[in-house]
Protein backbone atom coordinates (compact mmCIF):
# COMPACT_ATOMS: atom_id res chain seq x y z
CA UNK A 1 0.00 0.00 0.00
CA UNK A 2 1.34 3.44 -0.91
CA UNK A 3 2.35 5.73 1.91
CA UNK A 4 1.08 9.29 1.53
CA UNK A 5 1.86 12.08 2.10
CA UNK A 6 5.70 12.02 2.17
CA UNK A 7 5.73 13.55 5.66
CA UNK A 8 4.16 10.32 6.98
CA UNK A 9 7.02 8.23 5.63
CA UNK A 10 9.62 10.57 7.09
CA UNK A 11 7.88 10.87 10.46
CA UNK A 12 7.56 7.10 10.74
CA UNK A 13 11.30 6.73 10.20
CA UNK A 14 12.50 9.92 11.87
CA UNK A 15 15.33 8.34 13.87
CA UNK A 16 16.73 6.58 10.83
CA UNK A 17 16.48 9.72 8.69
CA UNK A 18 17.58 12.39 11.16
CA UNK A 19 20.71 14.45 10.74
CA UNK A 20 23.61 13.93 13.17
CA UNK A 21 23.19 16.07 16.28
CA UNK A 22 26.09 18.39 15.48
CA UNK A 23 24.65 19.22 12.06
CA UNK A 24 21.27 20.04 13.63
CA UNK A 25 22.83 22.22 16.33
CA UNK A 26 25.08 23.99 13.85
CA UNK A 27 22.18 24.74 11.51
CA UNK A 28 20.24 26.24 14.43
CA UNK A 29 23.24 28.36 15.47
CA UNK A 30 23.83 29.68 11.95
CA UNK A 31 20.19 30.79 11.85
CA UNK A 32 20.49 32.45 15.27
CA UNK A 33 21.71 36.05 14.99
CA UNK A 34 22.85 35.93 18.62
CA UNK A 35 25.43 33.20 17.94
CA UNK A 36 28.96 34.41 17.27
CA UNK A 37 31.73 32.94 15.15
CA UNK A 38 33.42 31.89 18.40
CA UNK A 39 30.28 29.99 19.48
CA UNK A 40 30.11 28.13 16.17
CA UNK A 41 33.83 27.42 16.20
CA UNK A 42 33.59 26.07 19.73
CA UNK A 43 30.80 23.67 18.76
CA UNK A 44 32.67 22.26 15.76
CA UNK A 45 35.95 22.00 17.68
CA UNK A 46 34.28 19.62 20.15
CA UNK A 47 34.29 17.01 17.37
CA UNK A 48 37.94 16.34 16.62
CA UNK A 49 37.29 14.08 13.62
CA UNK A 50 34.90 16.57 12.02
CA UNK A 51 37.32 19.43 12.65
CA UNK A 52 40.12 17.52 10.97
CA UNK A 53 37.92 16.72 7.97
CA UNK A 54 36.81 20.34 7.60
CA UNK A 55 40.36 21.66 7.77
CA UNK A 56 41.41 19.11 5.17
CA UNK A 57 38.64 20.32 2.87
CA UNK A 58 39.33 24.04 3.23
CA UNK A 59 43.06 23.45 2.70
CA UNK A 60 42.50 21.33 -0.41
CA UNK A 61 42.34 22.37 -4.04
CA UNK A 62 38.57 22.26 -3.58
CA UNK A 63 39.02 25.86 -2.38
CA UNK A 64 42.55 26.64 -3.50
CA UNK A 65 43.37 29.18 -0.78
CA UNK A 66 46.97 30.44 -1.07
CA UNK A 67 47.87 30.06 2.63
CA UNK A 68 47.20 27.30 5.13
CA UNK A 69 44.14 27.53 7.38
CA UNK A 70 45.02 26.11 10.78
CA UNK A 71 41.90 26.54 12.91
CA UNK A 72 38.14 26.22 12.58
CA UNK A 73 37.76 29.88 13.61
CA UNK A 74 40.03 30.90 10.75
CA UNK A 75 38.07 28.67 8.38
CA UNK A 76 34.83 30.37 9.41
CA UNK A 77 36.40 33.79 8.91
CA UNK A 78 37.63 32.86 5.44
CA UNK A 79 34.63 31.01 4.00
CA UNK A 80 31.78 32.20 6.25
CA UNK A 81 29.42 30.52 8.69
CA UNK A 82 26.82 29.41 6.14
CA UNK A 83 29.45 27.95 3.86
CA UNK A 84 30.99 26.01 6.75
CA UNK A 85 27.51 24.86 7.74
CA UNK A 86 27.08 23.52 4.22
CA UNK A 87 30.36 21.60 4.43
CA UNK A 88 29.35 20.10 7.78
CA UNK A 89 26.02 19.13 6.23
CA UNK A 90 27.74 17.47 3.27
CA UNK A 91 30.17 15.44 5.35
CA UNK A 92 27.47 14.55 7.90
CA UNK A 93 24.94 13.30 5.36
CA UNK A 94 27.50 11.28 3.38
CA UNK A 95 28.97 9.85 6.58
CA UNK A 96 25.60 8.90 8.06
CA UNK A 97 24.13 7.18 5.00
CA UNK A 98 26.71 4.56 4.06
CA UNK A 99 24.62 1.41 3.67
CA UNK A 100 21.63 0.35 1.59
CA UNK A 101 19.56 -2.86 1.70
CA UNK A 102 20.75 -5.62 -0.62
CA UNK A 103 19.30 -5.93 -4.08
CA UNK A 104 19.10 -2.21 -4.78
CA UNK A 105 21.95 -0.02 -6.05
CA UNK A 106 25.30 0.20 -4.28
CA UNK A 107 25.87 3.11 -1.92
CA UNK A 108 29.02 3.99 -3.86
CA UNK A 109 27.00 4.29 -7.07
CA UNK A 110 24.48 6.50 -5.30
CA UNK A 111 27.02 8.90 -3.80
CA UNK A 112 29.25 9.02 -6.87
CA UNK A 113 26.30 10.14 -8.98
CA UNK A 114 25.35 12.78 -6.44
CA UNK A 115 28.94 13.99 -6.01
CA UNK A 116 29.32 14.34 -9.77
CA UNK A 117 26.09 16.33 -9.85
CA UNK A 118 27.31 18.49 -6.96
CA UNK A 119 30.62 19.10 -8.74
CA UNK A 120 28.84 20.14 -11.93
CA UNK A 121 26.43 22.40 -10.03
CA UNK A 122 29.33 24.20 -8.36
CA UNK A 123 31.05 24.67 -11.72
CA UNK A 124 27.86 26.11 -13.19
CA UNK A 125 27.64 28.55 -10.27
CA UNK A 126 31.26 29.56 -10.88
CA UNK A 127 30.51 30.14 -14.56
CA UNK A 128 27.64 32.39 -13.49
CA UNK A 129 30.08 34.23 -11.19
CA UNK A 130 27.99 33.47 -8.12
CA UNK A 131 29.75 34.02 -4.82
CA UNK A 132 29.37 31.54 -1.98
CA UNK A 133 28.43 28.77 -4.37
CA UNK A 134 28.37 26.08 -1.67
CA UNK A 135 24.56 26.16 -1.61
CA UNK A 136 24.62 25.13 -5.27
CA UNK A 137 27.02 22.31 -4.42
CA UNK A 138 24.84 21.07 -1.55
CA UNK A 139 21.68 21.20 -3.66
CA UNK A 140 23.43 19.04 -6.26
CA UNK A 141 24.71 16.67 -3.59
CA UNK A 142 21.25 16.19 -2.09
CA UNK A 143 19.17 16.22 -5.28
CA UNK A 144 18.42 12.47 -5.12
CA UNK A 145 18.17 12.15 -1.34
CA UNK A 146 14.51 11.18 -1.80
CA UNK A 147 15.65 7.96 -3.48
CA UNK A 148 17.83 7.27 -0.47
CA UNK A 149 14.78 7.60 1.78
CA UNK A 150 12.80 5.21 -0.42
CA UNK A 151 15.61 2.64 -0.46
CA UNK A 152 16.16 2.77 3.30
CA UNK A 153 12.55 2.84 4.48
CA UNK A 154 10.70 0.83 1.82
CA UNK A 155 13.27 -1.49 0.21
CA UNK A 156 10.72 -3.95 -1.20
CA UNK A 157 8.70 -1.26 -2.97
CA UNK A 158 11.92 0.35 -4.14
CA UNK A 159 13.17 -2.98 -5.51
CA UNK A 160 9.98 -3.39 -7.55
CA UNK A 161 10.31 0.14 -8.93
CA UNK A 162 13.96 -0.44 -9.88
CA UNK A 163 13.08 -3.72 -11.58
CA UNK A 164 10.26 -2.21 -13.61
CA UNK A 165 12.16 0.88 -14.70
CA UNK A 166 14.15 -1.21 -17.19
CA UNK A 167 10.98 -2.23 -19.02
CA UNK A 168 10.31 -0.39 -22.30
CA UNK A 169 8.35 2.86 -22.07
CA UNK A 170 8.16 2.86 -18.30
CA UNK A 171 8.22 6.32 -16.68
CA UNK A 172 10.16 6.16 -13.41
CA UNK A 173 8.26 9.11 -11.93
CA UNK A 174 4.94 7.40 -12.62
CA UNK A 175 6.29 4.15 -11.17
CA UNK A 176 7.21 6.00 -7.97
CA UNK A 177 3.83 7.70 -7.85
CA UNK A 178 2.09 4.36 -8.28
CA UNK A 179 4.20 2.70 -5.58
CA UNK A 180 4.54 5.50 -3.01
CA UNK A 181 2.00 8.18 -3.87
CA UNK A 182 4.82 10.69 -4.56
CA UNK A 183 8.10 10.82 -6.44
CA UNK A 184 11.64 10.95 -5.08
CA UNK A 185 12.07 14.68 -5.80
CA UNK A 186 9.01 15.61 -3.72
CA UNK A 187 10.12 13.27 -0.95
CA UNK A 188 13.65 14.69 -0.96
CA UNK A 189 12.38 18.23 -0.67
CA UNK A 190 10.15 17.25 2.24
CA UNK A 191 13.06 15.60 4.05
CA UNK A 192 15.11 18.80 3.74
CA UNK A 193 12.13 20.72 5.09
CA UNK A 194 12.00 18.37 8.09
CA UNK A 195 15.72 19.05 8.56
CA UNK A 196 14.89 22.79 8.67
CA UNK A 197 17.16 23.55 5.74
CA UNK A 198 16.59 26.70 3.68
CA UNK A 199 14.19 26.95 0.75
CA UNK A 200 17.21 27.65 -1.48
CA UNK A 201 18.01 23.94 -1.07
CA UNK A 202 14.46 22.58 -0.80
CA UNK A 203 13.16 23.98 -4.08
CA UNK A 204 16.04 22.76 -6.32
CA UNK A 205 15.76 19.27 -4.84
CA UNK A 206 11.97 19.22 -5.17
CA UNK A 207 11.92 20.38 -8.80
CA UNK A 208 15.16 19.15 -10.34
CA UNK A 209 13.16 17.12 -12.87
CA UNK A 210 10.66 19.96 -13.39
CA UNK A 211 12.82 23.10 -13.32
CA UNK A 212 10.15 25.32 -14.85
CA UNK A 213 8.00 24.76 -11.75
CA UNK A 214 10.52 26.48 -9.47
CA UNK A 215 9.20 29.85 -8.34
CA UNK A 216 11.73 31.40 -5.96
CA UNK A 217 15.01 29.68 -6.81
CA UNK A 218 14.75 29.12 -10.53
CA UNK A 219 18.47 29.61 -11.12
CA UNK A 220 19.54 27.10 -8.48
CA UNK A 221 16.94 24.59 -9.71
CA UNK A 222 18.02 24.98 -13.33
CA UNK A 223 21.65 24.51 -12.31
CA UNK A 224 20.88 21.26 -10.48
CA UNK A 225 18.77 19.98 -13.37
CA UNK A 226 21.55 20.70 -15.86
CA UNK A 227 24.17 19.25 -13.51
CA UNK A 228 22.15 16.05 -13.21
CA UNK A 229 22.23 15.67 -16.99
CA UNK A 230 25.97 16.35 -16.97
CA UNK A 231 26.48 13.72 -14.26
CA UNK A 232 24.75 11.15 -16.44
CA UNK A 233 27.12 11.95 -19.27
CA UNK A 234 30.19 11.65 -17.05
CA UNK A 235 28.92 8.36 -15.61
CA UNK A 236 26.03 6.24 -16.98
CA UNK A 237 22.78 6.91 -15.10
CA UNK A 238 21.70 4.34 -12.55
CA UNK A 239 18.00 4.93 -13.12
CA UNK A 240 15.89 5.71 -16.15
CA UNK A 241 14.59 9.06 -14.88
CA UNK A 242 18.14 10.38 -14.84
CA UNK A 243 18.47 9.82 -18.58
CA UNK A 244 15.91 12.46 -19.51
CA UNK A 245 16.76 15.15 -22.08
CA UNK A 246 17.81 18.59 -20.87
CA UNK A 247 14.91 21.02 -20.54
CA UNK A 248 15.73 23.73 -23.11
CA UNK A 249 14.38 26.46 -20.81
CA UNK A 250 17.40 25.87 -18.55
CA UNK A 251 19.74 27.73 -20.90
CA UNK A 252 17.68 30.92 -20.73
CA UNK A 253 17.27 30.69 -16.97
CA UNK A 254 21.02 30.33 -16.50
CA UNK A 255 21.86 32.76 -19.30
CA UNK A 256 24.18 30.17 -20.78
CA UNK A 257 24.45 28.78 -24.29
CA UNK A 258 23.90 25.12 -25.06
CA UNK A 259 27.25 25.20 -26.87
CA UNK A 260 28.88 25.46 -23.42
CA UNK A 261 27.69 21.97 -22.45
CA UNK A 262 30.75 20.11 -23.75
CA UNK A 263 33.09 22.36 -21.76
CA UNK A 264 31.03 21.87 -18.61
CA UNK A 265 31.15 18.10 -19.06
CA UNK A 266 34.94 18.18 -19.53
CA UNK A 267 35.44 20.45 -16.51
CA UNK A 268 33.24 18.21 -14.36
CA UNK A 269 35.29 15.14 -15.30
CA UNK A 270 38.48 16.92 -14.27
CA UNK A 271 37.09 18.28 -10.99
CA UNK A 272 35.21 15.17 -9.87
CA UNK A 273 38.27 13.17 -8.80
CA UNK A 274 39.27 15.94 -6.43
CA UNK A 275 35.75 16.22 -5.03
CA UNK A 276 35.64 12.51 -4.27
CA UNK A 277 39.09 12.48 -2.67
CA UNK A 278 38.05 15.30 -0.34
CA UNK A 279 34.45 14.46 0.53
CA UNK A 280 33.82 10.73 0.14
CA UNK A 281 34.67 8.88 3.37
CA UNK A 282 35.98 5.74 1.65
CA UNK A 283 38.52 7.92 -0.11
CA UNK A 284 38.89 10.86 2.27
CA UNK A 285 40.13 9.34 5.49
Amino acid sequence: MAISPPTALITANLNQLSLPDIAIRLNDMVNDSNCSIADIGSLISQDAALSARLLKIVNSSFYGFPSKIDTISMAITVIGTRQLRDLVLATSVIGKFQQLPEGLISIDTFWYHNLICATATRLIAAKLQIRNSERFFIAGLLHDVGKLVMYLTEPELSRKVLQRMHEPHEDITQLELDAFGFDHATLGGELLRQWKLPESLIEPVSYHHRPTDAENYAQETAAVSLANAIANTVEPPYSADDDLPIDISIWDTLELKDSELDDLIAETRLAFTNTVSVLYPKQAI
